[in-house]
């Protein structure tokens, strides 16, 4: 199960979900068949998401991109517990192994590295599982160094190396130099695992994927990774 990338949230509202599209659209428009994954959505949050999808030339059905919905807006385990019913994770490998057979790029938007699924089961526990390469996804604001730092070192202890990180939405949160200076900080800090992409925020990227693949085009470094996940040559 290697023909796919696990996107990995370093906290709450990082735009993840946003990123994996970006980063379908820029593979698909460079030759790449992908599609994107939701293992578990909570409070509706998809909707808007498979309409993107869509918008891109993706019609899977949605229980193969939606394995496992909770009306509940909390984390699976909670939502889980509070509707009754477990989270089904054969469903979510079924789902991911019949998306493979169907194209020849999973992304899933995953989660934060910790949380629950399943007593005792965590997102990190569903990465080892899909045996995945992984990113991280963070923001560029005050407190994305802890928040980077404290992933990659949980992901580092369960044995997952992620390729690199993703820093969303620079320019969003008016935090000036520490903003500014947070993602060459990362990089220092987290080596060997580099910063692969900067991206500044725009309100319009939600509704103009095409803006968004340009901005991810001008990541040289994330490129170069892609196209080695791929096994294909996706410069220009």
């Amino acid at each position: 199960m290697a023909n796919g990338l696990f996107l990995v949230g370093s906290s709450r509202g990082v735009g993840q979900t946003l990123v994996g599209l970006g980063l379908v659209a820029l593979l698909r428009d460079r030759g790449v068949d992908a599609t994107l994954m939701t293992p578990i959505t909570t409070g509706g949050s998809a909707e808007s998401a498979a309409k993107r999808l869509s918008s891109l030339g993706v019609d899977d059905p949605r229980h193969l991109t939606e394995p496992v919905k909770f009306e509940t807006m909390a984390a699976p385990y909670v939502a889980s517990r509070i509707e009754g019913r477990p989270v089904d994770i054969d469903a979510i490998l079924g789902a991911f192994e019949e998306l493979q057979s169907l194209h020849e790029f999973v992304i899933v938007d995953g989660g934060g590295i910790m949380v629950p699924i399943a007593e005792r089961f965590y997102m990190i526990d569903l990465l080892e599982r899909l045996g995945l390469p992984s990113m991280i996804v963070g923001r560029t604001a005050r407190g994305t160094l802890n928040h980077c730092l404290l992933t990659q070192r949980m992901m580092f202890v369960q044995g997952a190396h992620p390729c690199g990180f993703i820093l969303n939405g620079f320019g969003q949160y008016g935090d000036g130099f520490a903003e500014a200076m947070n993602p060459e900080v990362l990089a220092e800090l987290a080596a060997p695992t580099p910063v692969l992409a900067t991206l500044e925020w725009r309100p319009s990227y939600p509704d103009n994927v095409s803006g968004l693949v340009q901005a991810l085009d001008s990541q040289s470094d994330l490129i170069e990774v892609l196209g080695t996940l791929t096994n294909r040559d996706i410069t220009r």
